[in-house]
């Protein structure tokens, strides 16, 4: 008996539980669920009221003899008495109690039936948390679903939301169990019993940083059987290393998605001689990317790509340079190069960033290019392709290893290879919960801006570094608390010297790979995870947008963004301006102020004007409303970001009247250190009044809640880059 609530009248709509029935009737159908007759597997989708959702229930209890199934996805509602409402379409929150099925009713009819087996399976929790993307949770949700002589699983537990994230195919919770069914479960018995289930689900959601499922059972309950172990040994385990090559690949395919057709990138297109295609195509839309994000014209771009020496003979036409760079800039407006919502599952490969992603290819690049070739060889090509100047860089680049993890000791091969079962045991706990490894672990996951279900080398050495950090801590406290001749400090010796050896050689693995995946590695500040949740949930609003041009107001300077990067555009006028811009531009500076009252204030200005204020006096003034929530989360944007783009822009009337806007010039501006920090900090300032009791998400596609809730009912910045 499955029950989906997908569609509401008075709700958020669940869309992947609609998905969630189809997969699961599908399951159990096949032959993994022992080809259940359809007969026998009913379904409901969108029960309007009361007696449609429970009237099915009753029937299948009524009929069945061996085992009685009752699954519900949807949303959840607590009453004050603590009991549980399963929400049905014409349901409400806070009111028409009536409305929604009270969980006592399904559960006498579960008790009711015959069946010598009963399962219970919930995918919802309680709408105190049930906002968009989200199901709700309960304080003890398994523990008032207790059905004597059966078994329970539910979602979530205490104060958690049930996920079920708005890209996703399938809710969380019933997305691993998916999982579970149709690839298996490894040394789990066959069939598959709910206890094995439920491990192995609880598992991957705690490894994801999820909210973490509940189970209950009485008699045999945690015996029953639903479905075949279809798990098979696998002819190969991923090393450390292959899993970091995989997320290169992962890199390349989401770089490359949209531009498959594009003739200048076809493999008879590059010279083979300098690596791997896919590697090859993907730095040259990083770069056209970087480029694009300098306020670089299409011209320009096409001359830097002619001259780089990566395509084999005769060279592109300037036609089939344009089609790639048009296609680099759609694809930068769409998802911004490959970001983390909602394409590539989080990467780490941020829109507001694109040099960041340039950077990790081109470090990537000269590691493997190093195989081949000397290293002075390496740093020629890295200025000559892919136009590194700086010559620390290009030493950096070239020194890199080409395989950082290829020796990484595996900590559980360490502690099987060691002798003694105390010193094996004491380094386990201290790893793990005794230790203070597993919050260690947890907290470092809730604060990760990037998927941990695709950067898998990254999870698995982050984890051992907050880990074994967290442990050394804990025996350094024990060693100073055991006698000098007692019989356990030698153990506890042994197992310090264990934790100190994996971590000075996971600091040496981390110190081989590219700067990016270390950045990705670090710890987080509180304001930092908040920061990266308000900019990932500002990006995706950004992005979800058309972009189109907007002609700034007469004599005024305007910010805004252009894809997820921040835009300034001035208007000039008369002859001392212009002279003052042609300074600009080959001076490659503007001189930036900010003032403010107080760090708390309510307004900021950004003065730009001439270095010591040349002949033309020019200045402008750009106002941040800190009271208006786009306003300060463009501010932050600003302040991450540290680079910013301004367009020169004149203007003219046409013989029709037409005001005509036409680009002058564009400056790519470094706003420094000091300005950063001081724009990062009025922001998160800002947004943290604006969103009280807020802080980071607990996952990483979650975004921040309340700032996406005012997001969508704001007017987003204009968009200020003037087409080139």
């Amino acid at each position: 008996m499955l029950i989906g609530a997908a569609e509401y009248q008075h709700l958020p709509p669940l869309p992947a539980v609609r998905n969630n029935i189809t997969e699961l009737a599908k399951l159990f159908r096949s032959a993994l669920g022992g080809n259940l007759p359809d007969r026998h597997c009913t379904t409901v989708l969108n029960p309007t009221d009361v007696h449609s959702a429970l009237d099915p229930v009753h029937r299948a209890a009524s009929e069945a003899s061996d085992t009685l199934v009752v699954y519900f996805a949807g949303h959840g509602m607590p009453l004050s008495d603590g009991s549980l409402r399963l929400a049905v379409r014409n349901s409400e929150r806070g009111r028409k109690q009536y409305a929604s099925v009270a969980f006592d009713d399904l559960r006498a009819e579960v008790l009711d039936s015959a069946a010598a087996n009963k399962v219970v399976i919930l995918d919802c929790c309680y709408s105190g948390a049930a906002l968009e993307g989200y199901m709700g949770s309960s304080d003890e949700v398994a523990d008032e679903t207790s059905i004597e002589g059966t078994y329970v699983m539910t979602a979530s537990a205490a104060t958690q939301a049930a996920m079920a994230p708005p890209d996703a195919p399938l809710t969380a919770f019933t997305g691993e169990l998916v999982k579970a069914i149709t690839s298996g479960i490894a040394d789990a018995s066959d069939p598959l019993d709910m206890t094995s289930l439920y491990k192995y689900v609880r598992g991957q959601l705690k490894s994801q940083g999820m909210p973490l499922p509940q189970q209950r059972a009485s008699g045999l309950g945690h015996a029953i059987a639903l479905f075949h172990n279809k798990w098979r040994p696998p002819t190969e385990i991923l090393t450390l290393s292959e899993e970091r090559e995989e997320w290169f690949r992962e890199i390349h395919h989401g770089l490359l998605r949209g531009l498959r057709d594009v003739s200048v990138l076809a493999q008879d297109r590059l010279r083979p001689e300098f690596g791997d295609p896919a590697l090859i195509r993907s730095l040259l839309v990083a770069r056209i990317a970087v480029q694009l994000a300098q306020g670089k014209s299409t011209r320009t771009i096409s001359g830097m790509l002619a001259s780089s020496g990566v395509f084999s003979t005769p060279c592109p036409t300037t036609d089939e340079l344009s089609e790639l760079i048009a296609g680099v800039q759609f694809g930068y407006e769409t998802d911004g190069l490959a970001n983390s919502m909602p394409f590539l599952g989080g990467l780490g490969l941020f829109p507001w960033t694109p040099e960041s992603t340039c950077m990790l290819l081109n470090e990537y690049w000269a590691a493997q290019r190093s195989r081949a070739v000397p290293r002075p060889r390496v740093e020629r090509e890295l200025s000559e392709l892919w136009g590194t100047a700086d010559t620390r860089v290009l030493s950096a680049l070239s020194s890199l290893p080409s395989l950082p993890l290829l020796t990484y000791p595996d900590l559980r091969e360490k502690l099987e290879a060691e002798p003694d079962l105390r010193v094996r045991t004491i380094t386990s706990m201290m790893i793990g919960e005794h230790g203070g490894g597993d919050r260690a672990w947890e907290r470092w996951m809730s604060t990760r801006p990037w998927s941990t279900r695709k950067a898998r080398h990254l999870v698995r050495l982050g984890g051992v570094l907050v880990q074994c950090k967290a442990a050394q801590q804990t025996l350094a406290r024990y060693l100073e608390l055991a006698p000098a001749g007692h019989d356990s400090r030698g153990a506890l010796v042994r197992a310090a010297e264990i934790i100190e050896e994996q971590l000075k050689d996971t600091e040496l693995a981390i110190e081989g790979m590219s700067a990016i995946e270390c950045d990705l590695l670090r710890e987080r500040t509180a304001d930092e995870h908040f920061q990266d949740g308000c900019l990932a949930t500002f990006s995706k609003h950004l992005l979800k947008r058309s972009q189109v041009f907007t002609p700034f107001e007469e004599h005024k300077m305007n910010h805004g963004t252009w894809a997820a990067i921040p835009w300034w555009s001035l208007a000039i006028h008369g002859e001392q301006e212009q002279q003052a811009v042609e300074g600009f531009l080959i001076r490659g500076s503007l001189q930036l102020g900010v003032t403010a009252e107080s760090p708390d204030a309510d307004e900021l200005v950004i003065i730009c004007d001439e270095p010591e204020l040349g002949p033309s006096w020019m200045r402008a003034r750009l106002i941040f409303d800190l009271r208006n929530v786009v306003q300060a989360c463009e501010l932050l944007l600003l302040g991450r970001r540290q680079f910013v783009v301004v367009d020169f822009l004149t203007e003219h009337m046409d013989e029709w009247d037409d005001r005509q806007v036409h680009l002058a010039g564009s400056l790519d501006l470094s706003l420094g250190p000091e300005i950063s920090a001081t724009l990062t900090d009025f922001a998160t300032r800002a947004l943290r009044r604006l969103l009280p009791d807020s802080s980071g998400p607990p996952l990483y596609h979650d975004g921040v809640p309340a700032l996406d809730r005012l997001l969508s009912s704001s007017r987003l910045p204009k968009i200020a880059r003037c087409p080139r």
